[in-house]
């Protein structure tokens, strides 16, 4: 879950920015800076936007890099493979992760700075949309239950920071919870009654015992949509220039 204080007039494109700064240096030139001068405030600047190609280029470039999370414990992708094979068939180019704890942050944000696309179930990792530039697309994977987290925590902020934003939601028929409790039961089919007695009751429900199987030619739908957000040229640099007018706004 994403939750930004916001103090002085500064917002999440500058801790954003703050972020780029960070993870953009290597250890040794950063280690280097600090031996050589006292701490000083930064100077921020938001991460460049995704190149915005003419509509001739589209031809000579390499497929789009699409990150997907995985998770091993609670919110499993049951149908992984079905899953990479629909990304490649819409275009891209899938690099699977699987983040560990000992994972470094300066590893991610390599490979989100890089990527043009992210795919992630709803969960903590989502979080690391903030590694990427403005103009990439975020596609989460929302379960049942968890539609209002889903748009609060991570679908609003990355519009914000310019991002493409596409929600799967999760049918009940494509969650484990139908297996278990039942496809019409009161759990899947009308997840307040569960969330009205409280947030450790529906983590327990909705969070912690839930799987999904996506249906492959719904998602087909939503990887055509995101592969059309970033040929728009248009698009990425109506992104651009949203972001940095926020920043420059500041």
């Amino acid at each position: 879950m994403l939750y930004l204080h916001v103090v002085s007039g500064k917002g999440i494109q500058d801790f954003q920015a703050l972020l780029h700064q960070g993870y953009s240096r290597t250890p040794s030139a950063t280690a280097a800076a600090a031996a050589a001068q006292p701490p000083v405030p930064l100077a921020l600047a938001a991460p460049p936007s995704r190149p915005c190609l003419r509509p001739d280029d589209h031809a000579k470039v390499a497929k789009p890099k699409l990150v997907i999370f995985i998770r091993k414990q609670n919110r499993v992708l049951l149908n992984l493979p079905h899953i990479v094979t629909a990304c490649r068939r819409a275009g891209f180019a899938p690099h699977v992760m699987n983040l560990r704890r000992q994972t470094p942050l300066t590893a991610i944000h390599a490979a989100l700075y890089s990527a043009d696309a992210m795919v992630a179930v709803h969960g903590a990792a989502v979080t690391h949309f903030l590694f990427m530039r403005p103009g990439s697309v975020l596609l989460q994977i929302v379960p049942v239950g968890l539609d209002w987290a889903a748009d609060a925590f991570y679908g609003k902020p990355a519009q914000q920071l310019g991002l493409g934003y596409l929600e799967y939601k999760v049918a009940p028929e494509e969650s484990s919870l139908a297996a278990e409790y039942g496809v019409n039961s009161t759990v899947v089919r009308d997840p307040s009654v569960i969330s009205s007695r409280g947030w450790w009751e529906m983590k327990k429900v909705y969070m912690d015992r839930q799987n999904v199987t996506v249906n492959i030619k719904r998602f087909g739908e939503l990887l055509r949509s995101a592969r059309l957000h970033l040929k728009n040229a248009t698009a990425c640099g109506k992104a651009a220039s949203a972001a940095a007018t926020t920043t420059a706004a500041r």
